[in-house]
């Protein structure tokens, strides 16, 4: 019975392992071009901080809808920073990665 189990999942666990190469891949080359994202928003929400607080460059300090921006541009830098997105991605392939350990190991 064992014997027929493995015969049975050995295409899952083949495709399972090239999907978690591929996708181990794919996260270390996106996680460059996001890292580079989140650094320019994280500018650009430092700059509308900098202009609600103090009026910098040009423009009148305390608009709501540059604190909004603000808070939005520091959100949205955090989740494609390299603790965000890319993390949660690492963990769910690593869990992929645990299933197929799984499947190979009955």
């Amino acid at each position: 019975m064992r014997i027929f189990f493995k015969i049975f999942l050995f295409p899952v666990s083949l495709i399972l392992t090239i999907v978690v190469a591929f996708s181990m891949f794919l996260i270390e080359h996106c996680a460059m071009i996001l890292n580079i994202f989140s650094g320019v928003l994280f500018f650009g929400a430092l700059a509308a901080y900098l202009r609600y607080f103090f009026g910098w460059p040009i423009g009148i300090a305390g608009e709501t809808s540059t604190l909004h921006l603000a808070i939005f541009a520091t959100v949205f830098a955090f989740i494609l920073s390299p603790s965000g997105l890319p993390l949660l991605m690492i963990w769910l392939v690593d869990r992929l990665d645990d299933l197929n350990i799984a499947i190979k190991s009955i």
